[in-house]
């Protein structure tokens, strides 16, 4: 069916529901109906929609497939499954510019102990070396 029939038949029906109930469909109803209205946009399941279309929408589908990675693959050597995820969370690029520079501010991380031997006894040996070219 053509959308702007669709769509007419879509405008009928939920004033038909409202005159006889006196109030609009559930909003569960209004999902699958817009859900409908954009039946050609959800239904293309070409894998570069997103750069093809100029106001591309994914089904539900395809966005879970994007985000969390509900499609598996084959892996490594033994072939086991392995969730195939392919968008990074937008929690890593908070502080991140445009200009791929980080903007957070400074914080100092404390030494562990044996990064402090070590530069403890770093600098032990360039002392040491200093005396030797001394005397």
């Amino acid at each position: 069916m053509p959308r702007h029939h669709r769509l007419k038949a879509i405008e009928d029906l939920t004033e038909t529901y409202f005159k006889t109930s006196g109030q609009m469909p559930s909003g569960g109803a209004l999902v699958r109906l817009t859900t409908l209205c954009l039946y050609e946009e959800i239904s293309n399941a070409h894998p570069d929609k997103m750069t093809r279309e100029e106001y591309p929408i994914m089904s539900d589908n395809q966005y879970r497939r994007k985000t969390e990675g509900r499609h598996v693959r084959r892996g490594g050597t033994n072939g086991k499954l392995k969730p195939l995820t392919r968008e990074v969370p937008l929690s890593l690029a908070v502080n991140m510019a445009t200009d791929g520079r980080e903007y957070r501010y400074p914080s100092r991380r404390e030494r562990d102990v044996q990064e402090a031997m070590d530069i403890e006894f770093y600098y032990q040996i360039t002392r040491e070396n200093r005396e030797l070219c001394r005397s």
